[in-house]
């Protein structure tokens, strides 16, 4: 073939010059001896050209190195498939993690093995080539899928935006396309805000917005078990610390939300705990000894593990004492105590819990705010996983005391005791003012009981704390009620049966059911309230995109509530002129 020679020291310029002017034949690449550069020509036609710029390059015929061919599936089966075959071919598929997903007409049912393992040939990162077995359907709208080629399995971790995420392709429903779709909703999202999301799967939304914003918290509500699992493994692989995810149908969460979002407490002890597990907890907190850390703790792990198993968020309560006497971290000489608490963070980063601490207690002697920050330094290590609880006495019970202490040693999270709360301050709008500002600084939990100047914590409405004003700022906790009689519950059940009557109300709520996701319509507004963003999305013809604004129109005209629309976006295309679109309006 005929190449153009370059000396070496002028290989730069005349390269550029070749390939600027589409000179160069690229289907071979470039070759070099000792002093020059040899570069395939397209045709005889362009020597002068380039001589005529560069009179000192010479022109040669030489072997240059072949590239391979471009090697599409279509191309690679042209030669094997007829081409009645190839017009039944359709190469475009879906990646989900290692996995190929593949659509193949009956007519090319017979070649589908290899079509299937020409594909992996192609494409060394997948490891299996899997078919549709139909449409999506069911409850849980999923998708048969039929195994042609590289390891026999169906489930894989896929990767986007940050997150990974494990999942099955055939239980859970998943799209790949809408990674930018997430991607655009989670730059959307400004600091602090609350965000539900409904028909959550096996949690990319969730997992997505917590891991690239400051949003407060992340609801996911999911109908389908196997995704509801998945998605509380993701939020574990992930190390996500504001995502909670409940398993139901959005319609009967979204009224009785603080069922889903708030537990009850208990110790490591079975009967305890079996007389709680009848209420169907998603939360369960309990309380230890210095002893279920360390001679206790293969139970308590067991504990730990057959209550993950049921679907529960676990929290522990630290001891209060250690070797039989109370103590408090704003005191000097702490180091087996802060021995005990790395143990309790330990436990905590191994089965990805909580925790609270109690940073201070009063224990009669003075209590040094240095002191304390040096100490909580020691222990940052843990800083995800460990909510700091305010107390009644001492120097970590007010919001500015709070806040700076906090600031000083670097802390994230806080439990927030509305018992303690209203002992330290005697007013309902002192602590809701306290609960408001410290949710600006910090992620919360919330240990939720009354007080009526008589027993330090009694039931929920029986003391004089204004739930009215506490509930709307809570997303997550248990209520900590003292009971009468421990294995029988009545007054922690009667609070926590009081709260089942509230609705939580959020900053954003995302609607991700392209198909009838207007019958949830009733359920957004339930949970909306003035600046409220809510991404509803729908499958509509181009034409026919104001269908979407209409259902939104009637459902908030039915509800009694004023909107505007933001925003209609494209989201992906499901057949000619059929898009997925999702429409942005805002309660005003």
């Amino acid at each position: 073939m005929q190449a153009a020679k370059i000396p070496l020291k002028s290989a730069n310029e005349v390269k550029q010059f070749i390939i600027k002017n589409s000179f160069h034949d690229n289907r071979f690449f470039a070759d070099k001896d000792g002093s020059y550069i040899y570069m395939a020509i397209i045709s005889p036609d362009v020597k002068d050209r380039i001589k005529e710029e560069f009179n000192f390059v010479e022109f040669v015929d030489r072997d240059l190195p072949c590239r391979d061919p471009p090697a599409g599936l279509q191309e690679r089966l042209s030669c094997i498939l007829t081409e009645e075959e190839m017009a039944q071919l359709k190469t475009a598929f879906d990646q989900v993690g290692d996995i190929a997903i593949i659509e193949i007409d009956d007519e090319l049912k017979e070649k589908e093995t290899l079509i299937a393992e020409t594909l992996l040939d192609l494409h060394k990162n997948l490891k299996v080539v899997l078919k549709k077995g139909g449409i999506h359907g069911g409850t849980f709208r999923t998708q048969n899928m039929v195994h042609l080629a590289g390891e026999d399995r169906k489930e894989t971790f896929h990767k986007e935006n940050g997150v990974t995420l494990k999942l099955n392709v055939e239980d859970v429903y998943f799209s790949p396309r809408l990674s930018t779709e997430r991607k655009r909703i989670m730059m959307e999202i400004a600091p602090m805000e609350d965000v539900l999301v409904m028909f959550s799967g096996c949690a990319p939304y969730p997992c997505v917005i917590s891991k690239n914003t400051k949003a407060r918290s992340v609801f996911g509500i999911e109908l389908n078990p196997a995704g509801h699992m998945y998605g509380m493994e993701n939020v574990r692989l992930n190390r996500l610390h504001n995502v909670i995810l409940i398993n139901g149908d959005v319609k009967e969460i979204v009224p009785n939300i603080f069922h889903h979002i708030v537990g009850l407490k208990s110790s490591d002890d079975e009967k305890q705990l079996d007389e709680r597990l009848k209420e169907h907890l998603v939360i369960m907190e309990l309380h230890l000894h210095e002893d279920d850390l360390s001679l206790g703790s293969e139970r308590l792990e067991a504990t730990i593990v057959g209550l993950q198993s049921k679907g529960i968020d676990v929290v522990l309560h630290m001891p209060f004492s250690h070797g039989g006497v109370r103590y408090t971290l704003a005191q000097r000489d702490v180091g087996p105590e802060l021995a005990m608490l790395r143990t309790l963070g330990r436990l905590c980063k191994k089965y990805h819990i909580k925790a609270v601490v109690h940073p201070s207690q009063y224990i009669g002697i003075a209590e040094e705010e240095e002191v304390l920050v040096k100490n909580l330094k020691k222990i940052s290590e843990y800083f995800d996983y460990f909510y700091f609880e305010n107390t009644t006495k001492g120097i970590f019970g007010k919001a500015d005391e709070i806040i700076r202490i906090g600031k000083k040693a670097g802390i994230k999270n806080m439990c927030i005791d509305i018992c303690h709360l209203f002992i330290t301050y005697q007013d309902n709008a002192k602590v809701e003012k306290h609960i408001k500002e410290v949710r600006l600084h910090f992620n919360t939990y919330f240990h939720l009981n009354d007080h009526d100047y008589k027993a330090h914590s009694c039931e929920i409405g029986k003391g004089f704390v204004d739930f009215s004003r506490v509930l709307p700022y809570v997303n997550l906790g248990v209520t900590e009620v003292t009971d009468k009689d421990e294995m029988h519950l009545i007054e922690m059940l009667r609070s926590y049966e009081a709260l089942g009557r509230t609705v939580r109300k959020f900053d954003r709520i995302l609607m991700p059911l392209p198909k009838s996701a207007e019958d949830f319509l009733d359920s957004a507004l339930l949970a909306a309230k003035k600046g409220t963003i809510i991404h509803f999305y729908d499958f509509l013809a181009e034409d026919n995109f104001s269908d979407a604004h209409e259902k939104i129109r009637k459902a908030c005209e039915n509800n009694k509530m004023e909107y505007r629309i933001l925003n209609t976006v494209k989201c992906g295309q499901h057949a000619p002129h059929v898009y997925r679109i999702c429409v942005d309006f805002e309660i005003i």
